[in-house]
């Protein structure tokens, strides 16, 4: 049986065909279909994985090397191919209206549809992932009833999160330097040679202050006797951030002393720092509710279960691999 007629036409016809295979070989190229697993005869591509890698960026610390977020991203997809086939089993079905709706209604779906969508996932593609999850919830909660954890259960649980939040904060403290600036005003006069000497002027003074300074609180006491003298307001600096001869200098002299800074860069005063104190700053640990506690109890609840019906899935699946370097 001839696929091509012969004579010309059919020289015509494969040119027609060879050219409509190089044009398609084209747009595969910015789109990679090339298949990568399959299971229970559904076929995940290249892709795919492209865009799991994105999405979980967004929803997780990104960890380990590309191959790596690879791997986790195509267990990830034959995890949620399983959930599809095992709802589509029990018919349980979802549409995007019903997602639509809703997102409408949940301010945390909306949030995370949006920062999806911004990392250039399409919208079919968000609310599938949505569909995934909401549809095989309702398959957890038929399948196996679920306890509600008791009231012992929910204390201990409470004391071990505010435990390790409390562990989070102190190991995000930082120690801040408080700073107290003080200013001599340098008055303008009328040439540069005058105005040059009232700095020098206010330079000796100042040095004279950071010789008589012995705590911020007292700081009125060693300007006195000096005119036209400006204290400021008390500022918390991060050592991390200031120049490392700044914070060399305070180190140096130690709290409870002052040193002449020179004079400003607009010429306007001359400046002196004074190191009043180290304060150790412990960020406020976000407060937490038993109702809170009793959630997440039940969602670890879920978490287990769903995992327990995902290994008995996996061990019943026909799983296969078509790029080795992907597998687990």
């Amino acid at each position: 049986m001839r696929i091509f007629p012969s004579g010309p036409k059919a020289c015509l016809l494969k040119l027609l065909v060879l050219a409509v295979l190089l044009l398609s070989g084209e747009l595969a190229g910015a789109v990679s279909t090339r298949v990568v697993a399959i299971v229970n005869g559904r076929a995940i591509s290249e892709y795919q994985i492209e865009q799991r890698v994105k999405l979980l960026r967004v929803l997780m610390p990104v960890q380990g090397s590309d191959r790596q977020q690879k791997k986790a991203a195509l267990q990830d997809l034959i995890n949620d191919e399983l959930k599809n086939q095992e709802t589509k089993k029990f018919k349980i079905t979802l549409s995007h209206k019903q997602v639509d709706k809703m997102i409408a209604e949940s301010e945390d779906l909306k949030n995370l549809a949006d920062r999806l969508q911004k990392q250039g996932l399409s919208e079919r593609l968000v609310k599938d992932y949505i569909i995934t999850r909401m549809t095989w919830r309702r398959i957890i909660s038929m399948r196996y009833d679920r306890p509600e954890p008791n009231d012992a259960q929910v204390k201990a649980r409470f004391s071990q999160i505010k435990a390790e939040i409390s562990k989070q904060a102190s190991a995000q403290a930082v120690t801040l330097y408080k700073l107290l600036p003080i200013m001599l005003p340098i008055d303008r006069q009328a040439t540069g040679e005058l105005t040059q000497e009232v700095a020098r002027s206010r330079l000796i003074e100042a040095t004279r202050i950071a010789k008589r300074f012995k705590s911020c609180r007292s700081a009125r006491n060693a300007t006195r006797g000096v005119f036209n003298v400006k204290i400021g307001k008390l500022i918390s600096a991060d050592p991390e951030k200031m120049s490392k001869q700044m914070r060399q200098t305070l180190d140096r002299a130690g709290t409870g002393s002052a040193f002449v800074m020179g004079v400003a860069p607009d010429k306007s005063s001359v400046q002196i720092m004074a190191f009043c104190d180290r304060e150790r700053v412990t960020p406020k640990p976000p407060a937490i509710t038993r109702e809170f506690v009793k959630r997440r109890l039940q969602d670890q609840q879920f978490e287990n279960l769903s995992n327990s019906y995902l290994r008995d899935l996996r061990k019943s699946a026909f799983i296969e691999y078509k790029d080795a370097s992907l597998r687990k």
